[in-house]
C-alpha cells in the first residue's frame, strides 16, 4: 500500500508532468497562431498594393484644437491667396472617409500625422490629438485596409518657423533636429504594431525648392540655391534619424521614402547640360543621402516639365513614370512604390485619361519585371492644394452639401473596377 507521502508525492508529479504537457500546448498554439499570421501578413504584403494618398494639413479641419503652423503664419503674412480653413472634415469625417476607401477597395491608406497639432508647443503634447490618430489607424485596420504613416507632409509647428530669417526656419531651425527625434518617437510608441508602414517625409525636395528658391512654400525665401542645398541636408539628416528610431522601436516596420520625381526635358538652349544636371540634382540629391536607411524607395510622379528658371506647362507624360521606375530600382536595387500619381482638373474627363494612361504605364513596368509594390493615387477628396488653395481638384470625390457626404467622379469607379481587375488577376495567378 502506498503511503501518504509516496501518494501525494505521486500526485505533485503528475500534476506537474500534465501541467507541463499544457504549458507547452499552449506555447505550440500560440507560436503557430503568430506563424500562420506571419505568413498572411507576408502573402498580404507580397499582393500588390492598391491605394489612396492624403496629407493632414491638406484634408483636416481644426476640429477644436489650439495649434499653428508655418503655412497658418504664411497666410498671415499675406503670402498666400487663400487660407486653409476647415479644410474638408478629414479629422472630424472618419467615418466618412473609410466608407469612401471601402467603396474604391484599396487595400492601403496613406494619411499623415500633423506634427503641430500633435506637439502645439514645445514638449507638450496633445493627447486627443495622439489618440484621434490611433484610432484612426485601428479603424482602418477593422476595415481591411492598411495604414501607411506620413510622418511629415510639407507643415513645421509654427514655434518652429521664422519667417523673417530663412536660414533658421523650418528644417534649418536650430531646435528642429531635437524636438522632430522626440515627435517621431512618441508616434511610433503610440501606434506600437498597428502601423507597419512609415514615411518620415513627403517631398523634402520639393519642399526645399518651393521654400528657398521659389518662394511658393514657407519660410518664402527666392533663389537661394544655397539654402535649397542647405535643406535638403537637414532634411536627410531627419529622415535617417528617423528611419533609426523606426527600426529600433518597431523592428518588422518598413521605412519608406516619398520624393517628387520630375520628367525633366532638356531645352533647346541648355547646350552645356548646366540645366538638365540641377533637374537631376533635384530628383536625387536627397534620395542618395537616405536610401541606405530606406527600406522601399517610394516617389510621386506628376507630369514633364522643362527644366528652366522660366515657367513652363505641365506636360501628361505618363512614360516618365515608366523611365523613373527602371531607373530608381537599377540605382537603388530596392523595392519601388509610386507613393502619389494624379491630376488637378475641375471637370473629370482629363482626369479619367490621365489615368487610364498611368495605369496602363504602370502594368507595362510591372511586366517588364521591376520590383513595384504598389500604386497610391492623389487624391481622395478635392482639398486645400498649397499655395493654389482650393483652385485646384485633384480628388476622386468631391465635398458634398453635408460635411459627411463625398460625391464619387466617374474616375473613382474607374479606380475601383482597375483594382478589382487587377485583385481578380493576382488571385488566378495564386491559385495557378
Amino acid at each position: 500500500m502506498m503511503s501518504n507521502r509516496s501518494y501525494f508525492s505521486w500526485r505533485h508529479r503528475r500534476h506537474n508532468f500534465f501541467t507541463n504537457i499544457a504549458s507547452h500546448v499552449v506555447k505550440l498554439s500560440i507560436l503557430f497562431a503568430v506563424l500562420l499570421t506571419c505568413r498572411a501578413l507576408q502573402a498580404s504584403d507580397n499582393k500588390f498594393w492598391w491605394g489612396i494618398a492624403t496629407s493632414p494639413y491638406q484634408t483636416e479641419d481644426p476640429a477644436g484644437s489650439d495649434f499653428k503652423t508655418d503655412w497658418d503664419l504664411f497666410f498671415e503674412a499675406g503670402k498666400l491667396k487663400e487660407a486653409r480653413g476647415s479644410g474638408v472634415f478629414s479629422y472630424s469625417e472618419v467615418d466618412r472617409d473609410i466608407r469612401a476607401l471601402k467603396e474604391l477597395g484599396v487595400s492601403h491608406y496613406r494619411f499623415g500625422v500633423e506634427w503641430a497639432r500633435i506637439e502645439p508647443s514645445p514638449g507638450v503634447y496633445d493627447e486627443l490629438a495622439l489618440d484621434h490618430y490611433l484610432k484612426l489607424a485601428r479603424k482602418l485596420k477593422s476595415a481591411g485596409i492598411e495604414p501607411v504613416v506620413c510622418l511629415w507632409h510639407f507643415t513645421f509647428p509654427a514655434w518652429l518657423a521664422n519667417l523673417s530669417d530663412p536660414e533658421r526656419s523650418n528644417w534649418l531651425h536650430p531646435e528642429t533636429s531635437a524636438h522632430w527625434k522626440l515627435y517621431v518617437e512618441k508616434v511610433v510608441k503610440l501606434f506600437g504594431d498597428q502601423v507597419r508602414f512609415y514615411a518620415p517625409e513627403n517631398e523634402p525636395n520639393g519642399q526645399s525648392l518651393a521654400g528657398y528658391f521659389l518662394g511658393s512654400f514657407p519660410p518664402g525665401e527666392k533663389y537661394s540655391l544655397s539654402l535649397f542645398r542647405k535643406s535638403v541636408e537637414a532634411s536627410a539628416e531627419a529622415f535617417n534619424s528617423a528611419a533609426d528610431i523606426i527600426h529600433t522601436l518597431n523592428p518588422a516596420a518598413k521605412v519608406i521614402t516619398i520624393q517628387n520625381m520630375i520628367a525633366w526635358e532638356r531645352p533647346w538652349w541648355d547646350i552645356t547640360g548646366y540645366m538638365m544636371d540641377l533637374g537631376h540634382e533635384y530628383n536625387y540629391s536627397h534620395l542618395d543621402l537616405v536610401a541606405k536607411k530606406a527600406d522601399w524607395i517610394g516617389f510621386n510622379y506628376y507630369y514633364k516639365l522643362k527644366v528652366s528658371p522660366f515657367p513652363n506647362p505641365r506636360k501628361t507624360h505618363p512614360e516618365g513614370m515608366e523611365v523613373l521606375i527602371a531607373e530608381l530600382s537599377a540605382r537603388y536595387k530596392k523595392p519601388v512604390i509610386i507613393m502619389e500619381n494624379g491630376i488637378a482638373d475641375h471637370g473629370d474627363e482629363e482626369r479619367q485619361a490621365y489615368l487610364t494612361s498611368h495605369l496602363a504605364a504602370l502594368e507595362r513596368a510591372r511586366k517588364a519585371g521591376h520590383d513595384i509594390r504598389g500604386y497610391f493615387y492623389w487624391s481622395l477628396i478635392d482639398n486645400f492644394e498649397w499655395a493654389y488653395g482650393y483652385s485646384e481638384k485633384f480628388g476622386l470625390y468631391s465635398l458634398g452639401s453635408r460635411r459627411d457626404q463625398l460625391i464619387p467622379k466617374k474616375s473613382a469607379e474607374l479606380f475601383a473596377e482597375a483594382i478589382r481587375k487587377d485583385r481578380t488577376q493576382q488571385d488566378a495567378s495564386q491559385k495557378n
